[in-house]
Formats: C-alpha cells, sequence, structure tokens
C-alpha cells in the first residue's frame, strides 16, 4: 500500500461512502417495509443510546491517533508510529468492554425509565457487544488514516455494512413472527456480527499488510532512527488531550437524538397523539427524513476524514498557505454537495420518501429539515480542519450550542398542536445551521479570513437555484405521463444532477482536472469541454 493524496484518499472513502451508503439503503428499505415505521421507531430509540456510548469510547481516538501519526511521519518517527497505535490499544479494549457491559447490565433501566418503552430492551441488549468491536476498529483506522492509507477503512466499512445487511435483514424476517420487538432485535444483532467483522479486517490488514509494508514501503516518509522516544504515559496524555475534546464535540449530536428520543415522542403524546402514532412519527423523522438530510455526508465524511491528517502535516509544518488552501477547498466542498442536496429534497420530499422508503408520509418533516443538510455539511468539513489544527475545543463550544438551539425548539414547537412532527424537523435544521456557521467562522479566523468564507458557495447557490424548477417541473411532466411516481422521481433527479453540473460549469465553477474525477464520464467530457473552450 501507498500513501495517496488528499483527492485520491477522499474519492476512495468516498466510493466506500456511496457502498455503504446504497447498502444501508438495502437495510433500511426492506427493514421498513417488512416492520414498518412502529418497528423502525424502536431501533432509533435504541440507536441514541448505542450511538452515545459509542461516540464516549471510539469517537475521538480515530481523530488523535490520526493526526499524532501524521505529525510523527512530519518528523520521520518510526518508533513514536508505533507507540501511539500501542498505547491506544491498551487504554482503549478496557474501555469499550465496560461500556459494552454497562449497556448490556442496564438495558431494562433503559427502555423503561429513559426511553419509556419496554419494547427497547432487547435491541439494547443485542448492539451491546458491537461497543468494544468498534472501540479497538477506531483505532486502526486513526492509525492507516494517519498515514494516508485510506483503503484499510475503505474496506472495512464496506464488509461492515454487507454482513450488518445480511444477517440484520435474515434475523428480522425470521424473528418478526415473535412480534415487532424481537425483530428490531434481530436487525441490532446484524450490527454487532457487521462490527466483528469490519475489526477483523482491520486486523488483518494491519498484522499482515500493515506493519510489514505501511511503514517501510508506503511509509518512505519516516525512518528507523530513534527520536528520543517518550513514555507511554506521556503519550497516553497526548492523547487523551487530543481525543476528549473531539469525544465531547461528538457526543453533542448522540446526546440531542437520545433527548429527541426522549422529549419528540411525549412531546407528540402531550398534543393527543398515541404512544404507537408517536413511534410512528418520530421514526419517520428520525429513520428516514434525517437518514435522507445525511445522505451527502457520504462525500463530505470522506473530506473530513482524509483533512485531519493533511491539515496537522501542514499545521506542524508552518505551512500556513497549505492549511488555508485546505480549509478553503473544505468549506468549498462542503458547500458544492449540500447546497443542491437541499435543494433537490426541498424540491421533492414526499416523491423521495415515497420511491426510497414507500411512505410519503416521511416527507412532511423532510421538507421542513431539508435545509439542514447544507450546513451539516458544512459542520463536518470545517469541524476537520479545526481538528487538524489542533483547536478541538472549538466544534466542541459550537456543537453545544448548536444542539442547545435544537433542544428548545424541539420541546417548544414540537408540543404546539397543527406544528407537531414539522416543529422537531426545523429543530434538528436549526441545530446544524448554527453549529455549521459557527465552524467556518471559526475556521476563517484561524486563516485570516471572515464570515465571507460563505461567499465560497455563490455558484453552487445558483446552479442550485436552477436546478430546483427542472426537477420539479421533470417530476410532474414524467409522472402525468407514466402515472409512476417511480420513474418520475428517478428522471427528476438524474435531470437535476445533470442540470446542476452543467451550471457550474459554465458559471466556472469546475477546472477541468475536477471535471476528468468524474467516474466514467469524466474523462470524455473534459476533453469535449476543453475542445469546446468552455472550460480551462
Amino acid at each position: 500500500m501507498k500513501t495517496q493524496s488528499f483527492l485520491r484518499g477522499t474519492l476512495i472513502l468516498v466510493g466506500a461512502g456511496i457502498i455503504t451508503k446504497a447498502l444501508g439503503a438495502l437495510f433500511i428499505i426492506p427493514l421498513t417495509r417488512l416492520i414498518g415505521a412502529e418497528g423502525v421507531g424502536l431501533l432509533q430509540m435504541a440507536s441514541p443510546v448505542f450511538v452515545t456510548l459509542i461516540v464516549l469510547s471510539a469517537s475521538g481516538i480515530p481523530v488523535a491517533t490520526s493526526k499524532l501519526v501524521a505529525e510523527r511521519l512530519a518528523v520521520r518517527d518510526e518508533a513514536g508510529v508505533r507507540q501511539v497505535v500501542s498505547v491506544c490499544l491498551g487504554a482503549m479494549i478496557p474501555v469499550g468492554a465496560l461500556l459494552s457491559y454497562a449497556l448490556y447490565a442496564g438495558a431494562g433501566q433503559i427502555a423503561a425509565f429513559i426511553v419509556r418503552d419496554p419494547r427497547v430492551f432487547l435491541p439494547l441488549r443485542c448492539l451491546s457487544p458491537a461497543i468494544v468491536l468498534v472501540t479497538c476498529s477506531a483505532v486502526f483506522k486513526g492509525y492507516f488514516q494517519g498515514l494516508r492509507i485510506m483503503a484499510p477503512t475503505a474496506v472495512s466499512n464496506v464488509t461492515e455494512q454487507v454482513v450488518r445487511v445480511a444477517v440484520g435483514l435474515g434475523l428480522a424476517y425470521a424473528l418478526m413472527p415473535r412480534g415487532v420487538h424481537w425483530s428490531a432485535a434481530g436487525a441490532a444483532i446484524g450490527g454487532a456480527c457487521g462490527a466483528l467483522a469490519g475489526l477483523l479486517l482491520l486486523v488483518i490488514y494491519f498484522v499482515v499488510v500493515g506493519r510489514g509494508n505501511s511503514i517501510s514501503k508506503g511509509g518512505s516518509h519516516l525512518s528507523t532512527t530513534s527520536f528520543g522516544r517518550q513514555s507511554s504515559f506521556s503519550t497516553l496524555k497526548e492523547i487523551v488531550g487530543l481525543a476528549w475534546p473531539v469525544t465531547m464535540a461528538s457526543l453533542v449530536w448522540p446526546l440531542e437524538d437520545f433527548l429527541n428520543a426522549a422529549i419528540i415522542p411525549a412531546r407528540l403524546q402531550y398534543i393527543g397523539f398515541s404512544v404507537s402514532r408517536s413511534a410512528e412519527l418520530y421514526g419517520r423523522l428520525s429513520g428516514m427524513a434525517l437518514g435522507l438530510v445525511a445522505l451527502p455526508g457520504v462525500i463530505t465524511t470522506a473530506m473530513a476524514i482524509n483533512l485531519i491528517p493533511q491539515v496537522a502535516l501542514a499545521y506542524t509544518k508552518g505551512c500556513r498557505h497549505r492549511t488555508a488552501h485546505l480549509a478553503t477547498s473544505a468549506i468549498r466542498g462542503a458547500l458544492l454537495v449540500g447546497i443542491p442536496a437541499s435543494t433537490g429534497l426541498l424540491a421533492l420530499p414526499s416523491e423521495i420518501s415515497a420511491l426510497l422508503f414507500g411512505d410519503p408520509g416521511a416527507g412532511v418533516p423532510l421538507k421542513v429539515m431539508a435545509f439542514g443538510s447544507a450546513f451539516l455539511c458544512l459542520q463536518q468539513t470545517t469541524a476537520s480542519v479545526l481538528n487538524g489544527a489542533g483547536k478541538v475545543g472549538v466544534p466542541l463550544r459550537n456543537g453545544f450550542i448548536g444542539a442547545a438551539c435544537a433542544t428548545m425548539a424541539n420541546y417548544i414547537l414540537t408540543g404546539i398542536p397543527g406544528v407537531d412532527i414539522r416543529g422537531a424537523a426545523f429543530g434538528i435544521g436549526l441545530g446544524f445551521f448554527v453549529t455549521g456557521i459557527l465552524n467556518m467562522i471559526a475556521c476563517g479566523k484561524l486563516i485570516g479570513r471572515g464570515p465571507d468564507l460563505l461567499m465560497i458557495g455563490w455558484r453552487a447557490a445558483v446552479g442550485s437555484a436552477i436546478m430546483f424548477p427542472v426537477v420539479q417541473g421533470i417530476n410532474a411532466i414524467l409522472l402525468m405521463r407514466t402515472l409512476s411516481c417511480a420513474v418520475s422521481t428517478s428522471f427528476a433527479i438524474l435531470g437535476g444532477v445533470v442540470t446542476y453540473g452543467l451550471a457550474l460549469i459554465f458559471l466556472g465553477e469546475l477546472s477541468l482536472r475536477e471535471i476528468a474525477i468524474i467516474p466514467v464520464v469524466g474523462n470524455s467530457l473534459a476533453k469535449a469541454f476543453q475542445l469546446v473552450g468552455w472550460v480551462r
């Protein structure tokens, strides 16, 4: 394996992310049709508790490991790279095991007194073994990401999702006769099996490939020279100093999901909805609409993972111009992806929900929270720039501010008759908006530019404005002619993608090099546009 450039590493992760999301759709769509919105709601009620513990044990580790490995790469310290990995594993395995046991032992109390639905007990217990597995995986992923070798992370993520889909759907179907809560538990077991498969693959990479080749061959950056190696305790302090603010920042939104699972169904019941109807509405919001809003994160998450070692390397070497370029590229990439995503979800919310989930009702919250997609993308990439530069406390502060705004809005608006689930959707989108804008301003200060960084995305906004009526027009015309929502929606989405891409080209946003990386047709398009002189 060889180290990869920022662009190549991002493309590897984007490709894996697309496959993973597609597999995730192959999981959630048939699962929704199998166990309905109520069953998905049960799984989503268990998910915030599980994700919160995952964040506590594992979220800061890839960032800390990746940054420290990249910094040791910058000074050619091979012994330091190995020490970071060994110290991380020694510290995090006991933490993950303890949290796994805590979730298993406390599942009954959490279901009865926090989530307030005893049926969530089984999914919680079935998810508990995954915590220690994901924690160990995080260390190995951070190691390879710090070396700027993204293939192990990509392959592990895909493998994990394949196993999750196969086992989860199989068990959900097999257990359906025992009740919807048992079926949801079967789907949860799929997640634990997927985590085990992903970890085993990373260990194989590390033992067979990583330790043998990535440092000595792919890591031409490194030498075998000793650099006055730190003690294990000093390395541990360094890891903790980087990991805990990232962990707390990553914990903000799982905690927000946890509060949502407690607040939103309760507030819906307060204004007259039944327990079953409240779970159904929450399932549409959290399991369907929020998943679509987060879908562009396939690309921006790949950028975010790849940004941390790149920014750390540039910042450690004092390359301010390179750091500024990476920050600007992060914001540009987030807006190029996020703005059209928000526009598309706003244009066809019910149609997209019906196409993917067979439930047009999810379009009600989706239409309200569609604007949040752009700011979630912005939040992800800017946080990675700040973390790579060592400003780990800034995303933490901004995340808490955004979560506080979201929680207040959710509590107040969801309890208003006639607003109900729409209020919760707006609150979640508001949280993304606040955090994304604050992170962008912090990036501006880091590189010596102000909030005008948002103007980087003006061409994306113009292109999206052109795309909006085109998407709605194609959908309306084809729906009248074919009477098929699936056909009209699919071609409307395809037409929107083409329209947006052409708008960016004519507005001068994309270079020939960027056009050339488009899968399958990129090189041909680049040559054609160069021939007619439309792009330089």
